[in-house]
């Protein structure tokens, strides 16, 4: 077995493991993959083979995320309709217990690897979960500022930062007590199960959502909806047994469309992560007097190429120089050592920069989906700095 396709196998069992009980079809969509890796006849399978010489410029985790994109984008074209019965997002089913799963997905990609090839070379993995804007609007209630600039970095289509007009419901793990409805939003959208007995006071002094100013995003290959294909690829980033996710990425997109219209829609620059977040910050970002700015990240430092270690000083070293408050909040795997309470889980952090001080809280551990969280003393801490007279 060569070292990439070690790597490759290594990396496809770790989405087997993060998708067991969160995506049981892509689980075993993951573990048949891995499966073919790890045969001692590995480097002499013609499926094994084009997967490799497909992604070899890719990173391991893009390869697993595009291989079930280009999948799933088939899928939803109406096309690949014998692997189609197995996804729920088709109207199919899926039981962990069918043995013909792995067989029909080995013919699917030989008959479509043609297809699959330049979309596993080429295309950017889209980070288009639209429930992480909960990253940003939880805590910005916690501060009552009356408005904000938000700026999200690694952007994909920028559905999250139209988070306020979204539905959010926190509700406690064990009980299902309902603890906080947060957004516009007319319907239940999202819902994330507090764990840890979350004392339902930390939600009592919430203030309305702010105005939002403006909205601007970077990614390295800005997504832009502008048709019905454009919008069918980014459903594709969605795995194939959560039918929910598909319902909220159309009512995200609705709600996208309608903010289009107002004083601040969605700009999104293309911006080169880390290296160009520097200039970035300096030239597209307000820097008038007393600007209120709200920057957050969500799961994307395991695409950049030092996994995010620069980019505080990056914001550091913008932020001290800025007369307004600036919070930074981020959904990240923890850099620093710290276990996760569960694999996959990440770090819900919030730097915060105001009158030349500098502040740092982990407020707590989240799903990367933002389905479920435990909040710790550090979003309590968040809120009571916000509490007191200034």
């Amino acid at each position: 077995m060569t070292d990439q396709i070690r790597r490759l196998a290594t990396r496809f069992r770790q989405q087997e493991e993060f998708a067991t009980t969160y995506s049981p079809l892509y689980a075993g969509l993951f573990s048949a993959v891995a499966s073919w890796l790890e045969a001692p006849n590995a480097a002499t399978d013609p499926c094994v083979s084009w997967l490799i010489d497909a992604g070899r410029q890719r990173r391991s985790l893009d390869v697993t995320l595009l291989l079930a994109a280009a999948l799933h984008r088939q899928i939803l074209s109406g096309e690949a309709v014998d692997l189609a019965r197995f996804y729920p997002t088709a109207g199919g089913s899926f039981d962990p217990g069918e043995d013909d799963l792995v067989a029909v997905l080995r013919e699917t990609i030989m008959a479509n690897r043609q297809q699959f090839t330049p979309f596993i070379k080429s295309a950017t993995v889209q980070t288009n979960e639209t429930g992480r804007g909960l990253c940003w609007l939880l805590p910005v209630l916690a501060t009552r500022w009356e408005s904000i600039h938000l700026v999200d970095l690694g952007a994909s289509a920028g559905l999250n930062l139209i988070a306020e007009q979204r539905s959010y419901q926190l509700v406690e793990a064990e009980s299902g007590q309902l603890l906080a409805d947060l957004g516009l939003g007319q319907s239940v959208q999202f819902v994330t199960s507090l764990r840890g007995r979350p004392d339902p006071t930390l939600f009592a002094d919430f203030g309305p959502a702010p105005r939002i100013t403006s909205r601007t995003g970077s990614d390295i290959a800005p997504f832009p909806l502008l048709n019905r294909e454009d919008e069918l690829t980014l459903a594709a980033f969605i795995w194939g047994d959560q039918v929910r996710r598909i319902r909220r990425l159309r009512e995200g997109i609705e709600a996208f469309r309608q903010v289009e219209s107002t004083t601040a829609p969605v700009v999104i620059h293309q911006v080169d992560l880390p290296d160009e977040l520097a200039r970035f910050l300096s030239q597209n970002l307000p820097a008038g007097p007393r600007e209120t700015i709200v920057i957050y990240n969500t799961w994307m430092t395991a695409y950049l190429r030092d996994k995010g270690q620069s980019m505080f000083y990056h914001i550091d070293q913008w932020a001290s120089t800025q007369d307004g408050p600036i919070l930074w909040l981020q959904w990240e795997p923890s850099r620093d050592g710290t276990e996760p309470p569960e694999y996959g889980f990440c770090a819900w952090t919030a730097d915060l920069w105001i009158q030349g001080t500098h502040h740092r809280w982990l407020l707590g551990w989240v799903h990367p989906h933002g389905a479920v969280a435990e909040l710790g003393l550090g979003f309590s801490q968040l809120r009571e700095a916000f509490l007191l007279p200034s």
